[in-house]
């Protein structure tokens, strides 16, 4: 059967809100960028950049140029209102969550702090009594190759690791996930503090 083409879903890919989420956080802002520069840093193959350009332009969030031979970007708007636009077309990158024993960290590094241990790092929010990890879909399968054994519940020397569906260290050399990838992830939290703590944030 021919599958619908993920440009006119609702939602963003994860590859295209990871992407985005890199264009939006660069360090000097750049209007105008290479997407497979991006894409090659996130590890994605060629057929997954040309989906991600697509939906992004079909979205309207990017306009496509050319320069020379190299195939760009143009965000027409600043990174605020670029957000605030494609919010309602992105989704939490958490799958699931497991619980494992600490000891077990080892696996699938580097880990990145997720959650409220990450949102406690910037905000007056207290740490969970349990840590809160991120693993990318790689890390996950190393993870279950060398037979992580996962916990029925939280307990003592426990850790809380969510399961992404994309590279959790799209900022490199933090430790912790990105600001909008963990805005995502607690937006549907009913905790008034964790809304206020992500407004800050």
């Amino acid at each position: 059967f021919r599958q619908r083409s993920t440009a006119t879903a609702a939602t963003l890919g994860p590859a295209a809100q990871a992407m985005l989420i890199v264009a939006l956080l660069r360090q000097p802002w750049q209007a105008e960028w290479q997407p497979s520069a991006v894409a090659a840093g996130l590890g994605y193959t060629s057929m997954t950049l040309s989906r991600v350009v697509k939906e992004l332009t079909t979205a309207g969030i990017a306009t496509p140029f050319t320069l020379g031979r190299t195939r760009c970007l143009r965000m027409e708007q600043t990174p605020q209102q670029i957000w605030e636009q494609a919010k309602p077309m992105l989704r939490t990158p958490v799958k699931r969550s497991v619980w494992v024993h600490d000891d077990q960290l080892t696996v699938g590094q580097p880990r990145q702090l997720a959650g409220l241990s990450a949102l406690s790092r910037h905000s007056l929010l207290a740490e969970p009594q349990w840590p809160i990890y991120a693993l990318s879909p790689t890390q996950w399968r190393s993870a279950k190759q060398a037979s992580i054994q996962e916990l029925a519940q939280a307990a003592d020397g426990a850790c809380e690791w969510q399961l992404w569906s994309y590279s959790p260290a799209l900022l490199a050399g933090t430790g912790e996930v990105d600001p909008l990838s963990l805005t995502l992830s607690l937006q549907d939290n009913p905790d008034e503090r964790i809304q206020i703590a992500l407004d800050e944030l």
